[in-house]
């Protein structure tokens, strides 16, 4: 009779385990990873890694003007690692975060996707009195001053449609005062062209809008500020940063809200350079309408504690950060060995949450992963400059996050060698 008991014991939990597990919700499906490029901005060498998995090369997928990288991953959280080389230059990108996160490693903001053929506008601005000096300004980084003759020219603008922005400041060295802006929208036009004249005393002409911005946490240092212009398709310095001063308050100019297009955003930032505190930070915001601002810096960067992971068949080396609450994005540890060789490593929060050991970041073992070749990335021996970042705001990552108004952007920088 108790043997009898026992056996149906047996049989009831042996039954019940079973229908505990037939019972039991299915895994999750995997999530499928898309991160997408348009043409030229490709990278040479992509590869995906699920969880804490191996390490898989990428083939790309060509639909129309991008190219993509895809993979399936089963857990939370992966990364992707990227090769971009030029001659005997090679940049080994690697990303941790989560499948949603790993897609903003990809490109495809119309502002950057726009043919490689280049060109050139021809100028010449009027209205410019004794004492002044005027800028032209394009895409990023295309800003020329206007000549003594009263021409210029924008050199390697990418063709299609452009959005020109002409400054005239009250100092000759461009750091003054703004006493008129004209903006003009559109221009597409071919190689070579002479624009029609920029004319400061003309009603095309307009008075920019002047505001205060004060820097919150700025403490003893110097800080440069400046503002630009994100329109439809450039974004374009409006003032130079160059204006390195103590003052917690200062001016800013800007475009008045009624020369914006529906979706332009303007952009006032500032910078403090490493000298006084070892820590170089910047603080953004986006905004419309000029008013009075405060712009916030996080805190000075805790520098990482680095170990070597292994030496063979690639210096692996492991950056440890300390959670900083002003930084709550991402993290960001880069290597230059040489002048050729680059290894940059990424981390969000989000991945640091999941990871039992926080924000360490590795520069993984790649070389089991077809197709790589550690040539590309770091050796031992020689010097190894380091490069630490780390983000916080509220703008989302990638470089397809298009901003809102009143988005933030927090950043802190250090530099060292090993």
């Amino acid at each position: 009779m108790v043997a009898r008991s026992l056996v149906l014991l047996l049989v009831t939990a042996v039954s019940a385990c079973s229908h505990d597990v037939s019972s039991s919700p299915p895994p999750p499906p995997p999530t499928n990873v898309a991160v997408a490029y348009c043409a030229g901005l490709e990278p040479d060498w992509v590869a995906f890694q699920d969880g804490d998995g191996a390490w898989t090369h990428a083939q790309p997928t060509v639909s129309g003007p991008n190219t993509t990288f895809r993979a399936q991953l089963s857990a939370d959280r992966g990364a992707i690692a990227m090769v971009s080389r030029s001659g005997a230059f090679s940049l080994v990108s690697v990303f941790y975060g989560t499948p949603a996160e790993l897609e903003t490693a990809g490109d495809t903001n119309p502002r950057h996707c726009f043919p490689a053929i280049a060109q050139t506008l021809l100028g010449t601005a009027i209205g410019i009195n004794t004492g002044e000096v005027a800028f032209v300004g394009a895409s990023f980084g295309s800003r020329v001053r206007v000549g003594v003759d009263s021409t210029f020219e924008l050199k390697a603008l990418p063709s299609g449609p452009r959005d020109l922005l002409a400054t005239r400041f009250a100092h000759a060295n461009g750091t003054g005062p703004i006493t008129r802006m004209i903006l003009r929208r559109d221009i597409d036009v071919p190689d070579g062209t002479l624009l029609p004249v920029f004319d400061f005393a003309s009603a095309e002409a307009f008075a920019p809008a002047i505001a205060n911005v004060t820097l919150d946490g700025l403490g003893a240092e110097s800080a440069a500020s400046g503002t630009r212009l994100l329109a439809s398709h450039d974004e374009i310095s409006v003032t130079l940063a160059t204006n390195l001063t103590a003052d917690v308050t200062r001016p800013y100019f800007a475009l008045p809200e009624t020369q914006l297009g529906a979706g332009d955003l303007q952009i006032v930032s500032a910078n403090t350079n490493a000298a006084t505190t070892g820590s170089a930070r910047s603080t953004t915001l986006y905004f419309r309408a000029p008013s009075d601002r405060t712009l916030a810096f996080g805190a000075l960067l805790i520098q990482p504690t680095f170990t070597t992971v292994a030496t063979v068949p690639a210096l692996r080396l492991r950056a440890h950060f300390v959670p900083q609450n002003d930084y709550d994005r991402a993290t960001v540890i880069s290597y230059q060995q040489d002048s050729t060789l680059f290894v940059t490593v990424t981390m969000t929060a989000a991945y640091a949450a999941g990871s039992a050991n926080g924000y360490d970041l590795v520069n993984p073992d790649l070389s089991g992963a077809a197709g790589f070749d550690p040539a590309w990335t770091l050796h031992q021996g020689g010097t190894l400059l380091w490069n630490g970042a780390r983000i916080g705001g509220s703008l989302g990552l990638g470089r397809n996050t298009v901003p809102t108004d009143g988005a933030t952007l927090r950043a802190v920088f250090a530099t060292g060698a090993l």
